[in-house]
């Protein structure tokens, strides 16, 4: 239980510390704000039916390593997930014992 409960309090400062930092860094993509961080790049649609233009090397690359930051985020939160899970487990077994 020591385990679970440490390790679940590394993961939600992880969390904390990556959720901010991906709302603190700007790829430059116009539909990006605080409100929708954890969304890929790809994820956002739009509105404007025009030619297909392709994006600059650069966006690009900031862009991959901002959808990195939020598959990392995504799999934190996996974790937080099991590991409380895990932490609940051992506390209703030492409720019942």
């Amino acid at each position: 239980m020591f385990t679970a409960s440490l390790l679940l309090i590394v993961l939600t400062i992880t969390w904390n510390s990556l959720s901010n930092y991906i709302k603190k860094i700007r790829t430059g993509d116009p539909n990006e704000n605080n409100e929708n961080y954890w969304m890929m790049s790809y994820d956002f649609k739009s509105n404007k039916k025009k030619d297909f233009v392709p994006e600059e090397i650069e966006l690009r690359k900031r862009k991959r390593s901002r959808n990195n930051l939020i598959f990392l985020l995504y799999i934190n939160v996996f974790l937080i997930f099991i590991t409380f899970n895990n932490f609940m487990a051992h506390f209703l077994k030492i409720i019942v014992s």
